[in-house]
């Protein structure tokens, strides 16, 4: 569920809006998309992200281990969830969209939250089953809410992207959707409450974003400790 981004704070390449450049940009990208990068990392930054960072979108990286942690062991909303495996695109999938962008940024936004106390609180339980279970219910309804908000940040940051005229923009949060209590379910024939909101995590589509964010120049720490932070993708063609 989530990726500890630990060491220092990335380059700031772009002055104040700390953008990292991270892994080597392909030659001959346009002036404007490399402007337009600019401005929408600085537009994540402005609504809660502490680190972004830049890298060709041929750096993002698929590996189908990261996929088959879904199942092992058994994520309790594999199956279940709308956007969740295997109800969302395979890896083989995701690497030929991929294929078709040429910009990633990585962003990430702590987490408010004591990692040994959350861990405890959630022992691997949804945030249903941690919140009706003795004690923590503070701890898991602050990492909700956290969560809840880098979705929020993620899906306006591709509604930037948008208006910048990036017609397939394509956001990714970190974890699985949790807009609803508890969702309808895979297989209920019944259709999305927030289908404009909800988005699957870039691991349920295979990408390894603890080798992504290293490929973009941030320190990783795994597991994550207290340093811990949602970590999401944005995909700009």
């Amino acid at each position: 569920m989530t990726h500890d981004i630990g060491g220092a704070d990335v380059t700031d390449t772009y002055g104040a809006i700390g953008v990292s450049e991270g892994a080597a940009v392909p030659e001959g990208l346009p002036e404007a998309l490399r402007r337009d990068a600019a401005t929408l990392a600085e537009r994540a930054r402005a609504l809660g992200a502490d680190r972004v960072a830049r890298l060709p979108a041929a750096g993002v990286i698929v590996d189908e281990r990261v996929r088959l942690k879904c199942l092992v062991p058994r994520c309790s909303s594999y199956g279940k969830n709308l956007m969740c495996p295997p109800a969302v695109p395979a890896p083989a999938e995701m690497r030929v969209a991929l294929a078709r962008y040429r910009v990633a940024l990585v962003v990430q936004q702590p987490i408010p939250a004591d990692a040994t106390a959350a861990d405890e609180a959630f022992a691997g339980r949804t945030y249903a089953e941690a919140r009706a279970a003795e004690g923590g219910r503070a701890e898991v309804d602050g990492v909700k809410r956290s969560q809840l908000d880098f979705a929020a940040l993620m899906t306006e940051l591709e509604r930037a992207a948008f208006g910048l005229g990036y017609r397939f923009a394509a956001a990714f949060a970190g974890g699985e959707c949790v807009l609803c209590d508890e969702c309808v379910g895979q297989g209920s024939g019944a259709p999305c409450k927030h289908p404009f909101e909800a988005r699957p995590s870039a691991e349920a589509l295979g990408v390894d974003l603890v080798a992504t964010a290293q490929a973009a120049g941030l320190d990783v720490t795994f597991p994550a400790g207290d340093d811990a932070r949602w970590t999401g993708l944005l995909l700009i063609d």
